[in-house]
């Protein structure tokens, strides 16, 4: 059985002065399909975040921040064996820099807009905006293909540059940024007004996360989301998302 699961839904700030489904480690998740598991971003909440991965076959992260990559120090040294972070070259650069040396992490080179090859998974990085200029920071979204299964997973977006819409249109799941709730914030979307736009989109399925206090208690954003769409709901930690065989 394939399937994605959500290993946290908070902002960069996690929300862990809440219970139950409230509760939000920083964003991450899991792209599974037979013997692949790529784990998206490795944050600060890794030792909790891992024991509901199991498996780890390959990284990949939305941006270098320390709350999407200031867990990597804590994979290195709990992976068995070298294991691919697939990232382009800068980024990969610029992750040593700030997280290195590693051990057991090794550079997979990949290029924007470039499908690869994963074990079981065709996956695709490509760019999304939290902030505009020269000096804004790589921020990558990403695209899972098993061959049966599309999944759209980008948990850190504004803007969707025209090259990287295509990317949010026509799949089976699309998982996106949600850390405005109801607007737009300087460097995150909204959840409700963007709703209509993703479904139009023709997606299949959309689940926000990254979900900021903003939002109110999950059951009743759940229930506005779903009164919007019964093809919408709201992430919650450790939420597992079955993709068929």
């Amino acid at each position: 059985m394939a399937y994605f699961q959500i290993l946290g839904t908070g902002p960069s700030t996690p929300i862990t002065d809440a219970t139950g489904r409230n509760y939000r480690r920083r964003s991450s998740a899991l792209a599974q399909h037979i013997s692949t598991w790529i784990l998206i971003d490795v944050t600060h909440d890794f030792d909790e975040q891992i024991e509901q991965a199991l498996s780890v076959t390959g990284v990949v992260l939305t941006n270098a921040s320390r709350d999407a990559a200031g867990g990597l120090g804590n994979l290195d040294k709990w992976l068995d064996a070298k294991t691919p972070l697939y990232a382009p070259e800068p980024f990969w650069q610029e992750l040593v820099e700030r997280y290195g040396p590693f051990q057991k992490l090794t550079h997979q080179r990949i290029q924007p807009h470039k499908a690869f090859t994963a074990i079981d998974l065709q996956v695709t990085c490509f760019p999304v905006e939290t902030s505009s200029g020269a000096s804004a920071a790589a921020t990558w979204g990403y695209r899972f293909d098993n061959g049966k299964k599309k999944v759209c997973y980008a948990s850190d977006v504004k803007v969707i540059p025209p090259e990287s819409e295509v990317y949010f249109k026509g799949n089976d799941l699309l998982v996106v940024d949600a850390a405005g709730w109801d607007k737009d914030l300087p460097t995150h979307r909204g959840a409700l007004n963007h709703l209509s736009t993703y479904l139009g989109w023709n997606n299949e399925q959309v689940i926000f996360t990254h979900i900021g206090r903003a939002a109110p208690p999950h059951t009743l954003a759940a229930a506005a989301v779903k009164k919007m769409s019964h093809r919408a709901d709201v992430a919650y930690d450790f939420m597992k998302v079955p993709l068929g065989r």
